[in-house]
């Protein structure tokens, strides 16, 4: 019985996609023969394949502009036929059509890695030259449960563990120092590396005038701590912020401002964090296309409970 079957294509410079193409064939045999066929005619197709603007799919796209860590993202969450419903609609396709998805960078087919249309590991193709030396477990696959993505136990695991270490352990800078840090990547995860990006998160997350700051001093705190360990920062050595500062209390105390800065009480903030947090992941459940950009951004964290393992020579 003959079958639809095509050879889908992305163009690229291999940092934007220009275009989308489909060629499309009819043939029968058994699915290994279809596939085999679609690899082979993979050359000549990508000059005849039907074209489509990328304003024309509405996955990935900003502006107008379609990146190829955007589609990764999709092959990472076993989305990558999405793209390309247009062009199955527009032939009649299977509700599950047989089909070869390659990129065309620069006008040369780039085939790095064959695998089917379920969600990409990392994991499955170890020490491969493309992806990077070394096995390292790959976190989408390891924090995806029967329930969805466990996004909480990931951000626990790669960030809170160490600020809640270092409060109980008493390293009460260096604790400072991580959870306005982390703070800087989850705004980068939420917005991309946009000014402002940390104030804009906390405004939209948190509530952190209940511990008598405000979002721009505690960014100046940021600045000042992060980098150079004390309370100054530019903004405020001009005067145009207040010296702010922590301190150590039970939950709900903050002292009285004394000439210089105004107190906040470090274990409040951290909870109000974590309240943010929950309230920040809660956004990921009602628009599941907003976990792509999530994906697209995590696959560059780093985190020390993930380090790649290199074989010795």
């Amino acid at each position: 019985m003959k079958e639809r079957i095509f050879n889908c294509f992305l163009y690229t410079d291999g940092t934007e996609i220009s275009q989308l193409g489909v060629a499309v064939h009819e043939m029968d045999g058994s699915d290994e023969e279809k596939m085999e066929f679609l690899r082979r005619s993979v050359h000549s197709d990508c000059l005849i394949a039907t074209l489509a603007n990328v304003r024309s799919c509405s996955i990935g796209t900003s502006d107008g502009i379609f990146k190829y860590s955007s589609y990764m993202a999709l092959v990472r969450s076993g989305r990558s036929l999405e793209i390309f419903k247009e062009f199955f609609a527009r032939y009649d396709a299977s509700a599950n059509p047989l089909c070869c998805i390659t990129p065309i960078v620069n006008g040369e087919p780039q085939i790095d890695i064959a695998q089917g249309h379920e969600p990409f590991y990392v994991s499955s193709f170890e020490d491969h030259p493309k992806l990077g030396k070394g096995k390292m477990a790959d976190y989408l696959e390891f924090y995806t449960t029967p329930d969805g993505f466990d996004m909480p136990r990931l951000l626990n695991d790669d960030y809170f563990n160490a600020i809640k270490l270092l409060f109980n352990s008493k390293y009460y800078v260096s604790c400072m120092k991580l959870i306005v840090s982390f703070i800087d990547t989850v705004s980068y995860l939420e917005f991309g590396d946009i000014p402002g990006g940390f104030v804009q998160w906390l405004k939209t997350y948190a509530s952190i005038e209940k511990l008598g700051i405000t979002e721009q001093q505690l960014w100046e705190h940021r600045n000042s701590v992060l980098h150079m360990s004390n309370l100054d920062s530019r903004k405020v050595l001009a005067g145009k912020e207040k010296r702010i500062s922590f301190c150590i209390a039970r939950s709900g105390y903050v002292p009285n401002p004394d000439l210089d800065s105004q107190y906040f009480n470090l274990k409040d903030l951290i909870d109000e964090i974590a309240q943010a947090l929950a309230q920040w992941i809660h956004a990921f459940q009602e628009n599941p296309d907003k976990m792509l950009i999530f994906i697209e951004r995590y696959d560059r964290i780093i985190s020390d409970s993930r380090n790649a393992v290199t074989h010795a020579k």
